[in-house]
């Protein structure tokens, strides 16, 4: 037994064995593709690349560089590829004595040292390729400059009129350009690229702002000489005018205001030919802005004219109207409160409304003398003017509806008297057809029902004579006794129906009473619930009795008696 374990034992050892020399075979090769590395980047055409330099000018700055990325180059294969040999040689030995893990941190070394090789040359590589489009922008905004600056010279040589007193100061500052842009070549023989490149980006800004101040001075010029004197012109002829017609404009102080602008213009000129452009366009933005708010002022004086004018004779109206109205509602009022149970607040608001629409018509008084003066300010009268047409809108509302409330009370009035007449006239004719029906009595519930009507007319009565009369309490007491009526009337016209029709079918059966001794017993009940005042039980009995010894007599005779009664 123990020869099998001994060599299970022999059997495990050998494989772990030969794992083991996998692995180190494996880790063997992961460092010599990492020396295959090292050599490739200590390889790498870095002679090759630096001599694109030899393009620029070597002084200054591209000397200054060029020393620092071949310095650099240098210590970097010195440092980091020497350090990145010994870390691969260091493993070589380790794996060797089987130490995986000291191996692998000694090749993760020498990778990242091999890594900051290839990292410095091509960040000199992309250093040698900015530095050579810097250089081409540079030359390319140089042309640009250039182009402008000769554009800019014979554009002042050929229309130096157009720019005033500011063409000698603006050629002075045209060819001071010229020896910036000398400048701009003297830093490029010297070298110094990225100083150069600066440089010519900021003439080529500072031209191109030169161009447009260019396209701006003729214009503003124009606007100094010409547009705005004239605007001054229109607005003093034009407030001018607006004062023939009754405009009062004192508060816009045209005269003064313009005065100060013209002070304030003269002062512009002498800045466009020092050519501080910024400052003057500031104040020609600040004499625009003080003119727009003088015609905002006029035009609100223009509008409130036009809204005065269109409003004062629909007020006027409004007001008669109101007024008139508030008359006839303070002659009805004692009226009404004596007639009828009315809404203090009512009574009290027609009073108010009397004071109120006083106090518009003093308003609108004063509007009508403002107009008829010689010179009016519209714009202190368009508030008074909106105020009046708000209130008088609402008191004609209000004082229509009081006056609709007074009306409804007159109507609802009459209604409720022509019901209380309909009522006992329509009364008196149901009990009076009652009473001349064929009935052996009048049945009890209809003497009732008779009397309670009786009894609520008599207190709808008393109600018409109190004064003041609350109305509305008499028209719900009227609709209910209607209520009543309606029943009493329907209630009526069946029992009528009931024993007509029942008085008829027991006079047809009475040709089959001697035949029919059954039939005569059923007729004989009926004729005694008839004389009980059961009238619909009798008609019940009857029909019952009649249909069975003559079928289709009961549809006969009810189709004859509808016919006769309609």
């Amino acid at each position: 037994m123990w020869v099998y374990i001994l060599i299970g034992i022999i059997v495990v050892l050998i494989i772990a064995v030969g794992i083991l020399l996998y692995i180190r075979n494996m880790k063997k090769n992961e460092v010599e593709n990492l020396i295959s590395e090292l050599e490739r980047v200590r390889l790498l055409p870095f002679d090759q690349s630096i001599a694109k330099m030899k393009q620029f000018n070597m002084h200054g700055e591209a000397e200054q560089k060029t020393n620092e990325w071949i310095d650099g180059w240098h210590h970097s294969l010195d440092v980091n590829g020497n350090s990145a040999e010994e870390k691969l040689e260091q493993s070589k030995l380790l794996l060797e004595q089987f130490k995986f893990n000291d191996a692998k941190e000694n090749m993760q070394v020498a990778e990242g040292e091999i890594k900051t090789v290839q990292e410095n040359f091509d960040s000199m590589v992309d250093g040698i390729d900015n530095l050579s489009n810097l250089n081409k922008q540079s030359e390319r905004l140089y042309t640009e400059s250039d182009k402008l600056f000769r554009e800019a010279k014979r554009d002042v040589l050929a229309n130096g009129h157009q720019y005033g007193e500011s063409e000698r100061p603006l050629e002075r500052l045209i060819l001071s350009f010229e020896p910036e842009l000398k400048e701009y070549k003297k830093l490029t023989n010297d070298g110094n690229y990225y100083t150069a490149n600066q440089h010519i980006n900021d003439i080529k800004e500072d031209l191109e702002s030169l161009r447009e101040n260019m396209l701006a001075i003729p214009n503003m010029i124009r606007v100094v000489q010409k547009e705005l004197p004239n605007q001054f012109q229109d607005i003093r002829f034009g407030c001018r005018e607006l004062k023939s017609q009754g405009y009062d404009l004192e508060h816009v102080q045209v005269e003064n205001t313009l005065s100060d602008l013209k002070f304030k213009l003269n002062e512009i000129e002498p800045l466009i030919t020092q050519l501080e452009l910024e400052e003057a366009q500031e104040r020609i933005d600040a004499i625009n802005g003080t003119m727009d708010e003088m015609l905002e002022l006029v035009e609100h004086e223009v509008k409130a004219k036009a809204t005065v004018e269109e409003y004062q004779k629909k007020i006027s109206d409004k007001l008669f109207k109101a007024k008139d109205t508030n008359y006839v509602l303070r002659t009805e009022i004692d009226y009404i409160k004596d007639q009828f149970y009315v809404n203090e607040a009512d009574a009290h608001s027609v009073h108010k409304f009397e004071n109120e629409i006083e106090n518009l018509i003093d308003i609108y008084d004063d509007i009508v003398t403002e107009t008829k003066k010689n010179i009016t300010r519209y714009s202190r009268l368009v508030d008074n003017v909106e105020h009046i047409k708000v209130n008088i809108d609402e008191i004609n509302n209000e004082q229509e509806a009081i006056q609709d409330y007074f009306v409804t009370l007159r109507e609802d009035e009459k209604e409720a008297t022509e019901n209380s007449a309909y009522i006992e006239k329509r009364k008196d004719q149901i009990y009076r057809d009652l009473t001349m029906a064929n009935l052996t009595s009048v049945p009890e519930r209809f003497v009732v029902m008779k009397h309670e009507l009786d009894v609520n007319l008599a207190e709808i009565v008393k109600y018409f004579e109190r004064r003041p009369m609350n109305i509305k309490l008499i028209k719900d007491k009227v609709n209910h006794v209607m209520i009543d009526l309606n029943k009493f009337e329907q209630e009526v016209y069946e029992v009528l129906y009931e024993a007509g029709l029942t008085e008829l079918m027991i006079q047809y059966g009475n040709r089959y009473r001697t035949s029919d001794e059954a039939f005569n017993s059923r007729l004989e009940e009926a004729e005694r619930l008839f004389s009980d005042n059961r009238y619909k039980r009798a008609l019940e009995i009857v029909q019952d009795a009649l249909e069975k010894v003559e079928p289709g007599a009961v549809n006969k005779i009810i189709n004859a008696f509808e016919n006769e009664n309609n």
